[in-house]
């Protein structure tokens, strides 16, 4: 399921600063509340800028490992 991949934002931790917003090139987050939101999933690219410059790191991208079996 892709939502599994997606952005998750701690509420708890998330200070509304809006850089998160501010910077993400698809416009998939805005500030609802008072907090950074996920509002069009859709839009995500993964690019992984919102949570580098998150500075309360309230944003985690979870991420699946691959290994691949080269043939000799």
């Amino acid at each position: 399921m892709k939502t599994t991949w997606l952005p998750h934002i701690r509420q708890d931790i998330c200070t509304g600063c809006s850089d998160c917003v501010a910077l993400c090139p698809e416009n998939a987050l805005t500030t609802t509340q008072g907090k950074a939101a996920l509002t069009y999933p859709d839009r995500c690219t993964y690019c992984a800028l919102c949570e580098d410059v998150c500075p309360v790191a309230a944003i985690d991208l979870p991420f699946l490992i691959c290994f691949v079996n080269e043939a000799s």
